[in-house]
Formats: structure tokens, C-alpha cells, sequence
């Protein structure tokens, strides 16, 4: 993202927000109210070329999340070649769009839904590490994950080892899948490119591939989770992005 950008003139707190009436936002150019599965109209603010949550930034990631994310170990070196992406910054966003494809296409090829496994890796005070994953892949041959936060998780860890930072977020969303009450949540990721952001469900890796970059799109298979207006997103660990952005289907 534009080093010089002033990310704070942005912010606006909600009860100033609170006040504005619904029928002006149409006549900010920098300003819309957008209608939210769960929560009614949530106020948006323009930021750079993409839309966020007026007063509602990003969750800092500590390293509760990503634990020892920039380790260069033979392990996590090997991790990363196993999956086939170039390391080096992209050129395009055809490229970036690749990269995203080939991690997506390698996890459902490769990472199994194992409970227990995976609470294995787990520990009382972060999720699961680079080095972690890739101790295990090293002696599996394969990964595990479980519920969705720990898709999200293993899918944003390797997207940010494999692209600039601001590219990728782990986004959360209110939904009633399943009779589950609104303020439920699932979780997801996000991609950045071509001037927007897309919702990536990695739950959804194992329903075939990504479509071309000419076809991009958003996916997500969840009829009753509100992909596009998540309330709370993590950053990769080192990214700039400080606001919780629309995520347009």
C-alpha cells in the first residue's frame, strides 16, 4: 500500500457515525451505509480505492497468531518449495492471482481435517507456528487443520509467505448456518488485487480450483454467512492494512 498514506484520517468513532442520517450517506462520495446480513446498515468509509468500516480497525496480529511466521529453518524452507510458489515479489497480479490458486489447489491436495491432530499442534498460547506445520509436514508428508479459524490461519500463514503482506488478512463474519444465532462467526481470508478484495473460504479447497484470473471471483459456499461485511479482520503478520475492509463477492 501508498507508504504516505494518512491510514488514521479515516477513522471516525462510532457514535459520531451514530448520528449521520442514512438517507444523506448517498450524497458523500467518500461515505455509504452498506446492508449487513445481521447487524443493519453499517456506515463505510472510502479508503484508498476500497471500502472500510467506519471507527473499526483491525485486530493487531501478535504472535499469538502468527508464531515464529519469519522463520527461515530447513523445515519451513522445505514447506515452501513442496507447494511450488515462487518466493520472490510478483510482477502482475495475473501472478499474484496464481500464487493464490496454487496455494488453494496444494491445500486441498494435501491437508486432511484432523481433530485431534491438529489440537496436537496447538498450544495454551498461540495457534500452531510456521515451524510448527512444517515439522509436521516434514515427518506426515501432509497437514492437518480442523475448524474453520484453523483454515483460515494455515491458508493466510502461507499466502503471506508467498506474497507482499497487504495482499492477505484473516476475516471473521457473523452467520446462522446450522440455526446458529447471529452473533456467531465464521472464519475466512482475504485477497487483495486488481484495485478490490475478495473472500476466500478455504473450507471450500477441497470443491476444485480457483477459476482463471480472468474469471476471479470471491468464494464461498455459505449461503447464511455475511462473507462480504466481516466485523473483525488479523492481518499477516508485518502488513499495513489497519481498517476492516468491504469484501465484495
Amino acid at each position: 500500500m501508498k507508504a504516505d498514506l494518512d491510514y488514521e484520517a479515516w477513522e471516525i468513532h462510532p457514535h459520531v457515525v451514530a448520528g449521520i442520517v442514512p438517507g444523506e450517506l448517498a450524497a458523500h462520495p467518500e461515505m455509504k451505509g452498506m446492508q449487513t446480513m445481521y447487524e443493519g446498515q453499517i456506515t463505510y468509509l472510502k479508503f484508498w480505492n476500497f471500502w472500510v468500516r467506519a471507527g473499526t480497525p483491525a485486530v493487531e496480529p501478535e504472535d499469538y497468531y502468527f508464531h515464529n511466521y519469519e522463520s527461515g529453518s530447513r523445515p519451513v524452507a522445505d514447506l515452501l518449495a513442496a507447494m511450488g510458489v515462487p518466493t520472490q515479489w510478483p510482477r502482475t497480479e495475473e501472478e499474484v492471482w496464481k500464487r493464490i490458486a496454487t496455494v488453494w489447489s496444494w491445500l486441498g491436495a494435501n491437508v486432511r481435517v484432523d481433530n485431534a491432530a491438529y489440537a496436537a499442534l496447538t498450544a495454551a498460547d498461540r495457534w500452531p507456528s510456521m515451524e510448527e506445520f512444517a515439522d509436521y509436514y516434514a515427518d506426515h508428508h501432509g497437514l492437518v487443520w480442523a475448524a474453520c479459524f484453523s483454515k483460515a490461519h494455515l491458508f493466510a500463514m502461507l499466502l503471506g509467505r508467498v506474497l507482499p503482506r497487504w495482499h492477505v488478512l484473516i476475516a471473521s463474519a457473523h452467520h446462522t448456518e446450522g440455526g446458529a444465532p447471529p452473533t456467531a462467526s465464521h472464519v475466512y481470508v482475504g485477497v487483495y488485487l486488481t484495485d478490490r478484495w475478495y473472500y476466500l473460504d478455504p473450507t471450500f479447497v477441497y470443491s476444485g480450483a480457483l477459476p482463471a484470473f480472468s474469471k476471479r471471483k470471491s468464494v464461498g459456499s455459505f449461503a447464511k454467512v455475511d462473507y462480504q461485511h466481516p466485523f473483525q479482520v488479523i492481518p499477516v503478520r508485518l502488513s499495513p492494512l489497519n481498517k476492516t475492509p468491504h469484501l465484495p463477492a
